[in-house]
């Protein structure tokens, strides 16, 4: 008879293979214990004999959290799973639903490729340079001045740490023009700036020069509370990344992108999106890209916080959502570069997004069938 194997990390997260279970036949059953990797949302679980695949499914957890399964052989090519209070989701075993590869961070590597993609729509709360001179828009150029001083400390404080060659692109993300409006203010300046892809090059240069690049960024009206954070993720793709290089992308500002699965309340969107958020962030994981993430919350009034509340907050988490880990996840007030600097170079081997394998606690161990 055929071994029944699972696909998971070893103990230390070392390399992914396939571990034998005690099953023995129909009417067999087994338990074991399983870590979810780090930035994952779930454990992916997949069953072969060596052959094909007998069963994939789907088990939620947190990132880091241990999860106590049980697997049942049912009969000859029945199966079920039980994990207590958990959510279990059974999937087709073709290879299209096989999970996004886990990301090794390039920790030791000598090369740091950094993307700072900037919400241009944000600049009620300092970001997004002047357009026009005016007192309210010189005195968004100063908060932005600031907040660009913090980003690069923190870019920079990353290279020196990893004594790293860097190279970084400045990009930011506007909207498309909203359908039959005409209205000035709800124009957008742009979708995507620089709008060539030509000139989004990595490129080394010293503090002074970056600093300007981030600093002249154009402000720009997004028209609908949704914007263009996807476009800009998959133009990220497109970047000539280096190979050997750790790759970072660093998102800041307040405006959502287009979710299928979790979409922003009713009357953020206004328009036809091509590109979803969440699949340009596992995009992004599968060319070894890591996120990270810094919010801004816009101002909300004490009269309208009761209908603005739902927008933020899914604003909020659907940041926290992209980040490669939890930790990759910071809020612009009391923002600290050295914090972020520390969470970047905690080390972890593995990290998952979406459901990813787990890692084996200890061999798995036969339990008695029912009956």
């Amino acid at each position: 008879m055929a071994v029944i194997e699972i696909l998971a990390f070893e103990s230390n997260g070392g390399r992914l293979r396939s571990h034998p279970l005690p099953l023995e036949g129909p009417g067999s059953r087994c338990s074991l214990r399983l870590r979810s990797l780090p930035g994952a949302t779930g454990i992916h679980l997949s069953l072969t004999n060596g052959g094909g695949v007998l069963l994939r499914a789907e088990v939620d957890s947190e990132g880091d959290e241990w999860v106590e399964l049980t697997i049942e052989w049912e009969a000859e090519s029945r199966w079920a799973l039980s994990s207590s209070g958990r959510r279990i989701l059974y999937l087709p075993p073709e290879s299209d639903y096989e999970p996004v590869p886990p990301l090794r961070p390039a920790y030791r590597s000598k090369q740091l490729d950094v993307a700072l993609v900037v919400d241009g729509t944000t600049r009620a709360n300092g970001l997004g340079a002047a357009q026009t001179p005016s007192p309210l828009l010189l005195a968004d150029r100063e908060r932005w001045g600031s907040q660009a001083d913090l980003l690069i400390e923190m870019v920079t404080g990353l290279a020196k740490e990893m004594k790293a060659d860097l190279r970084t692109v400045v990009l930011a993300f506007g909207d498309r023009p909203v359908p039959a409006t005409s209205a000035p203010d709800l124009r957008p300046a742009y979708h995507l700036h620089p709008a060539r892809p030509e000139e989004r090059i990595l490129r080394g240069e010293d503090t002074a020069q970056l600093r300007s690049r981030v600093v002249s960024l154009p402000a720009t009206s997004g028209g609908d509370f949704v914007d263009s954070l996807a476009d800009a993720l998959a133009a990220c793709r497109e970047l000539r990344w280096r190979t050997a290089a750790r790759k970072l992308l660093v998102l800041v500002g307040d405006s959502p992108g287009y979710s299928i699965l979790r979409p922003a309340p009713h009357g953020a969107d206004a328009q036809v999106r091509e590109r979803d958020v969440d699949v340009e962030a596992a995009a992004l994981h599968r060319h070894g890209v890591e996120l990270f993430t810094l919010y801004h919350a816009p101002a909300v009034e004490s009269a309208t916080a009761g209908f603005l509340r739902p927008f933020v907050d899914h604003a909020r988490a659907q940041y926290l959502r992209i980040a490669t880990r939890p930790g990759f996840f910071f809020e612009a007030p009391g923002f600290e570069p050295g914090a972020a600097v520390r969470a970047l170079m905690s080390r972890v081997p593995v990290v998952g997004r979406g459901a990813s394998p787990g890692i084996v606690a200890a061999p798995p161990r036969a339990r008695r069938a029912r009956g």
